[in-house]
């Protein structure tokens, strides 16, 4: 038998195409939004997080160069110099 002239015959269905559409923008811009709000969150807790690391940071350089100024003045020089032999070069 020949496959082209044999056929099977489905009842015929509607699809609304453009309704699926418009349901799969909507379900996408759903989606946008919410890893946007995700991302916004993430990004805030981040800032946070590098806020407080600094300020605890600089809270220890304070109190290392409170308790040893002589020691810090000296790491300040070294410092100058290598960062001026670095860029000298």
């Amino acid at each position: 038998m020949d496959k082209t002239t044999h056929r099977h015959r489905h009842g015929r269905t509607e699809y609304d195409l453009y309704a699926d559409l418009e349901r799969i923008k909507a379900a996408l811009a759903d989606a946008s939004y919410d890893v946007k709000g995700r991302a916004s969150e993430i990004l805030n807790e981040s800032k946070e997080h590098v806020k407080q690391t600094s300020s605890d940071l600089q809270e220890g350089v304070a109190n290392y160069v409170a308790e040893k100024p002589f020691k810090s003045i000296g790491l300040a020089i070294l410092s100058g110099i290598v960062i001026g032999f670095i860029l000298r070069k």
